[in-house]
């Protein structure tokens, strides 16, 4: 069943009054090893269809939208009819207040797709494979897992948006291994690009090489309340409280601590946060034409100079507060410092926090909480692997004096400070 098809479905169900439908075409191409030999290799298309219809009633004196959502995949296509009547019986059951979906808009243009990933997939999988093996030199590689993907991602809107666009991904995984026996570790990394170029692969191996063998002379860090600096994959989340505080949605539900104009946190003992969310970069994961509901996007200069000034808006939220529709997502740009990263290091001791076993600050308190798997302890010129233990605190006290590095780094979804310092966490370790 063609997206066509289920529109029609859809639009042929007594009770609906509005939908989304959001068809993804995937091409994946993977690839598994343990050592240097291949497990499993295999190709695999399919389609997925994401529908969500609204019903319209009234509640006493008010409007009401009901809403809920279905997915269609390959042997389900043809129970679109049957899906979306249950969709209008479940939709019932829910009362949020109404908004305007997506309408007509010109769908902007983006480097995305890279042809050779969507093209000559089995290529790109034997040069990844062979630049992996070349980067590693004498690192035993204990599995890896390669794969090469290419979309197409389409969304109409009973409004009358409709919009397509393509994109590819490339994912590596892999194990390296240092020591044998109880004596060995294992280093752990995952990179992820829309093309080789940004892969960065080689260089990626040869930091976790190194990073296996520091691991097994490493110890646990000191208890105490000391410096961090986060680096590396510890700063994918370090600024998710910023962006969930500075979204629309939050104003909404009456949890954001960000007003307009004012200080994202107390006091100025550090340098000013500077962080916007661009969705329009080229290449980078988290840039996108528009979002899953067809809302065009757009990008948003959240926090200038320490200050909040402008929220991200999905349609639906900035309906409800007469704000102008970002769409959702993007990717997070924080401004560089003017200090070294050496410095940022100096007046030891100071920890060195890059890779956590798990590191996710909660959006709404800003709270943290992460065990080490990768860091270094720095003091007087001295640098001493540690792992294990833990760093804690809360993300809007630990920025009051935090500073960021001149040096800059992009990973999948950042473009920011290659180290941020941030004074006083808390670290948990020996005594």
């Amino acid at each position: 069943m063609t997206i066509e098809a289920v529109v029609r479905a859809v639009v042929g169900c007594p009770g609906v009054a509005a939908w989304v439908v959001r068809e993804r075409r995937l091409a994946s191409h993977q690839r598994y090893r343990i050592f240097h030999k291949r497990e499993a290799e295999r190709s695999a298309r399919t389609t997925t269809v994401d529908v969500t219809v609204h019903t319209e009633r009234r509640e006493g004196d008010r409007r009401v939208l009901g809403e809920a959502s279905f997915t269609l995949t390959g042997d389900t296509m043809d129970a679109a009819p049957a899906l979306a009547r249950r969709a209008v019986a479940q939709a019932a059951l829910v009362a949020n207040p109404p908004y305007l979906l997506p309408g007509p808009a010109p769908v902007p243009h983006m480097a995305l797709r890279d042809p050779a990933v969507a093209e000559r997939p089995i290529e790109v999988l034997d040069a990844l494979e062979a630049e992996l093996d070349a980067a590693a030199g004498d690192t035993p590689v204990g599995s890896s897992e390669f794969f090469a993907d290419s979309q197409e991602v389409r969304v109409r809107t009973s409004a009358g948006f409709e919009g397509t666009y393509g994109a590819t991904e490339l994912y590596v995984e892999f194990a390296l291994l240092a020591g044998d026996g109880a004596e060995g570790v294992e280093c752990h990394g995952i990179r992820r690009a829309r093309r080789r170029r940004e892969l960065g692969l080689a260089a990626a191996v040869a930091h976790h090489a190194r990073w296996a063998a520091d691991r097994r002379a490493a110890g646990l860090p000191p208890t105490g309340v000391l410096p961090v600096v986060f680096s590396e994959e510890a700063l994918d989340a370090l600024f998710a409280p910023f962006v969930a505080h500075g979204s629309a949605r939050a104003r909404y539900e009456g949890w954001s601590r960000l007003s307009e104009g004012k200080g994202v946190v107390e006091g100025s003992g550090g340098d000013p946060l500077n962080l916007s969310l661009d969705p329009h970069l080229p290449w980078r994961l988290g840039s996108r034409p528009f979002d899953a509901e067809g809302q065009v996007t757009a990008p948003v200069a959240m926090i200038e100079g320490g200050r909040f000034t402008a929220r991200s808006a999905s349609k639906r939220y900035a309906d409800y507060l007469g704000l102008v529709p970002t769409g959702g997502g993007g990717n997070l740009v924080v401004a560089s410092g003017a200090t070294p990263m050496r410095d940022l290091l100096a007046d030891g001791p100071v920890l060195h926090a890059l890779r956590f076993s798990t590191f996710h600050p909660s959006a709404v308190t800003g709270a943290f909480s992460g065990e080490l798997r990768t860091a270094y302890l720095c003091d007087g010129g001295k640098v001493t692997p540690v792992s294990g233990g833990s760093v804690s605190g809360n993300v809007f006290e630990a920025f009051e004096k935090a500073r960021f590095s001149a040096e800059r780094t992009v990973r999948p979804e950042y473009d920011g400070p290659m180290g941020v310092r941030l004074e006083a966490v808390t670290v948990a370790g020996r005594p």
